[in-house]
């Protein structure tokens, strides 16, 4: 239907947000697929996506960079969360609020850090390492290990055979122990969180008013009823149920007559399409100068705000 209505002369089409009888985004650019997929650029942020979760997000707080198989990039300016990880969980994960960072390997050897905390943890790929202030404990992996607290002066070592040997304050004993466990790897990284697909539920379709009307009348103009003409054949055929109407102008004149004047700009349509077989149902709103999408300072930002809108929902 898109493709349709865009080859009619004289009109625009763009696939849109409507929340709320307001379209999201305001000065914007958007290329939409079926499935979600595409481009979406406003002044707050810039998305590219295939509609799965690939892509490219970008606004003033995530910027996130994903692939099909959920690798890439993700950073948060705000909690200070950067994540890098790779197809296999392998990566990089850095917290800088709560100064944690986390390096791993896809075999699940890596390094954890906690700066607040004073901890660190390492694991090898045969053994692991603890280490937090004064206390470093070491696993070997083949059931011996040893426990370091230098603050108490206390030293515990397994020798990983049934027997364990406790100094304290110089003072060595030995006792029965059980052989450590081998210790355990890191879990893999999460993937980085999908890119949101582009929401479209509208079409909006931009009539010029300087194409439609006169200066300050509502009466259809010869060529504008040709326009319409062909619009009504695509709308016809595409069985649009309901859709509506919206009048615009520049902020020339009063509020008020702007407001009565866009509405009956919006009704002239509304009246020519059901002129021409329209059967679904239409609903009208005269906005005046209250919803411009350009400055009125100037002629050309005027011309852009003289405009007549149709949205039709998509869903």
């Amino acid at each position: 239907m898109t493709k349709k209505i865009s080859s009619v002369p004289g009109i625009s089409v763009t696939p849109v947000k409507v929340e709320n009888s307001n379209i999201v985004g305001g000065d914007y650019s958007m290329q939409i697929g079926q499935n979600g997929d595409g481009q979406f650029t406003d002044k707050d942020k810039s998305v590219q996506t295939d509609g799965k979760g690939a892509g490219q997000y970008t606004d003033e707080k995530v910027t996130i960079q994903r692939d099909e198989d959920g690798s890439g990039q993700y950073t948060n300016k705000v909690t200070g969360v950067t994540l890098q990880v790779d197809a296999q969980g392998e990566g990089q994960y850095l917290d800088e609020k709560n100064k944690i960072s986390f390096q791993i390997g896809a075999d699940g050897t890596g390094v954890y850090k906690d700066e607040k905390n004073d901890m660190t943890v390492t694991i090898n790929e045969k053994n692991a390492t603890y280490t937090s202030g004064d206390i470093t404990i070491e696993n070997n992996g083949d059931g011996s290990g040893t426990y370091n607290d230098k603050a108490k002066n206390l030293l515990i070592e397994n020798d990983g055979k049934g027997k364990a040997k406790i100094t304290f304050n110089g003072k060595t004993t030995e006792v029965d122990a059980k052989p450590l466990e081998k210790p355990e790897k890191f879990p893999k990284l999460k993937m980085v969180p999908p890119v949101p697909s582009i929401e479209a539920n509208s079409l909006l379709i931009t009539l010029d008013s300087g194409i439609l009307f006169d200066v300050d009348k509502y009466d259809l103009r010869p060529e504008a009823e040709e326009v319409l003409k062909n619009l009504a054949i695509v709308l016809k055929e595409a069985d649009i149920k309901a859709f509506e109407v919206d009048g615009h102008t520049d902020s020339d004149a009063s509020d008020k007559h702007n407001r009565i004047l866009s509405e009956n700009r919006a009704n002239a349509v509304k009246n020519f399409l059901t002129s021409q077989g329209i059967t679904a149902e239409i609903t009208i709103k005269g906005y005046g100068e209250s919803r411009p999408i350009a400055s009125n300072d100037t002629a050309e930002g005027k011309q852009k705000n003289r405009r007549v809108e149709i949205i039709i929902p998509t869903i």
